[in-house]
């Protein structure tokens, strides 16, 4: 039996077991995809160990997507790029990095990205580099913000994506926020301020003044976070990273098995 597993921490709200297995089930694949939870103080130690265990491939989310790029043989092109895997292929005996992120971040908003002129961008992670790449590579926006609590982190990132004269890039503290005076046609939260022990909090409070945006959470678990609950209550449209998850998971399956998922998948978590 072929082993695949998500490396993370925590771990506890992941569906990736649940959905990767019930495809290779489906699709009669003798494998088993399980959860690798590692303390962040014990990951070159655990890594290390891994590859000695004969794993066929790994999902990668937080906080190790920047973390394990060292432990790689090969990364391809676009993934260097955004400087973030999410997805481990291994042949042999050599790990090759992957990101579909920003694959799936843009499926669930792909009739909208039209009318996307203004991004906003809470957090400057692993999963924010997939979510920049991804709109300034398939949408035509004229500016974007990023938003995080230390600027130069912010800075770091956007050194390895696309930059262009023709987009206004500007990165701005939390509190700045409700102080932007262009109108916001996408907010996307990309840090874990909802979720877990901070599932009471939420990264900004944002005003009506965002009524007219697209507020797109990366959580997944709760459904609803307490950014999208307050989104709501403003009368924004709101999704949450649940079919960012899906359509990822979807991508990285097909860099495994060379299939994507059976319908059987998507009726079942997408209805």
């Amino acid at each position: 039996m072929k082993k695949y597993g998500i490396i993370g921490y925590p771990l506890s709200h992941s569906l990736s077991p649940q959905i990767h297995n019930l495809a290779f089930q489906t699709l009669n694949i003798d494998a088993r995809y399980e959860k690798i939870e590692i303390k962040p103080e014990h990951f070159d130690n655990i890594i290390s160990q891994l590859k000695s265990e004969g794993w066929k491939g790994f999902n990668v989310t937080v906080p190790f997507k920047e973390k394990i790029i060292p432990y790689l043989d090969e990364i391809e092109p676009v993934t260097g790029k955004i400087g973030a895997v999410n997805t481990v292929k291994i042949s042999g005996n050599k790990w090759a990095g992957y990101n579909t992120d920003y694959i799936g971040f843009i499926r669930p908003i792909e009739k909208d990205l039209k009318r996307i002129d203004c991004a906003l961008i809470i957090g400057a992670g692993g999963a924010s580099r997939a979510v920049i790449y991804g709109l300034l590579e398939k949408t035509n926006i004229k500016c974007l913000y990023i938003a995080n609590r230390t600027k130069s982190r912010a800075r770091q990132l956007l050194k390895s994506l696309r930059n262009s004269d023709e987009i206004k890039i500007k990165i701005i503290d939390l509190a700045e926020i409700n102080s932007i005076e262009q109108p916001v046609d996408l907010l996307v939260n990309t840090t874990n301020v909802g979720m877990g022990s901070l599932i009471e909090d939420t990264p900004v409070k944002i005003s009506k003044k965002f009524i007219n945006s697209i507020v797109y959470d990366l959580i997944y678990n709760p459904k609803k976070s307490k950014l999208l609950r307050l989104a709501e209550s403003l009368g924004c449209r709101t999704i949450n990273g649940f079919p960012m998850l899906l359509y990822q998971a979807d991508e990285s399956f097909k860099i495994w098995t060379g299939k994507h998922f059976p319908d059987k998948v998507f009726r079942t978590f997408l209805g």
